[in-house]
């Protein structure tokens, strides 16, 4: 007796795990049924046709069943051919890949309710960006294929971002000898500061500074004499013939 004992653990467990494993595909499939684009009894006609033909599945086994009985063997070496399998022990060292390979019970079922996440877009590139790969590739106008090429973008993305920042693109633009659609010089956005700090203004003899700050040095220029008047020391200024 002690002999059988594993095979017979084996079936039990088999067995155990066929049963909700086959309802819950059951009932997933004909859930599949349902049309998600109608509303009322017309979106659950598929649901109502699946589970009657699973229905009459077992109304017309029980038929030729109960016509010839001998049936019943064959019925019975298939449940048990399926228990067998099923009831695999997974902690086997030749079963290891198959049971990782082998799809989680429930898995079909959470993947259909899981609703779908939209993947969220980079956004488009900004005006700036837009402005300094214009003046990079000009040419002297710019290509949306080859802007798109600069930036390492889809084509439809850096159309987007042109519309989106105001800048007119447009057929019949020349670049390089070639015509396709692109984007003239003269609607290229300005480049934006540099950031470095700009240059004292200089103020000519007879015009007032319109400097803001009052420790920025003077400068006076005269009929060939520069003055520079040090803003520390009103009375100190320097002379350049």
């Amino acid at each position: 007796m002690s002999r059988l004992r594993p095979a017979a653990d084996r079936l039990a467990r088999g067995a155990a795990r066929i049963g909700p494993a086959l309802a819950r595909r059951t009932v997933a499939w004909v859930r599949r049924g349902r049309r998600d684009d109608l509303t009322g009894l017309a979106a659950h006609l598929g649901t109502i046709a699946r589970a009657a033909l699973i229905a009459l599945g077992i109304y017309l086994l029980a038929r030729v069943v109960r016509a010839s009985p001998s049936l019943m063997w064959v019925v019975a070496g298939v449940g048990l051919a399926a228990a067998w399998r099923a009831g695999r022990p997974a902690a086997v060292k030749g079963d290891k890949e198959e049971v990782e390979k082998a799809p989680v019970e429930g898995a079909e079922e959470a993947a259909e309710e899981r609703p779908e996440v939209a993947p969220v877009e980079a956004p488009l590139p900004t005006r700036e960006e837009l402005a300094v790969a214009l003046h990079a590739v000009a040419d002297p106008n710019v290509h949306t294929a080859a802007l798109a090429t600069h930036m390492k973008l889809p084509a439809e993305r850096v159309r987007a971002a042109l519309k989106a920042a105001g800048i007119p693109a447009g057929g019949g633009v020349r670049m390089g000898g070639v015509t396709s659609t692109g984007i003239k010089a003269s609607n290229f956005p300005p480049l934006s500061p540099s950031g470095e700090g700009a240059p004292e203004p200089v103020v000519v003899a007879g015009q007032a500074s319109n400097n803001s700050n009052n420790n920025a040095p003077r400068v006076v220029r005269g009929e060939g004499t520069v003055t520079v008047y040090d803003p520390a020391d009103t009375h100190r200024h320097h002379k350049v013939a």
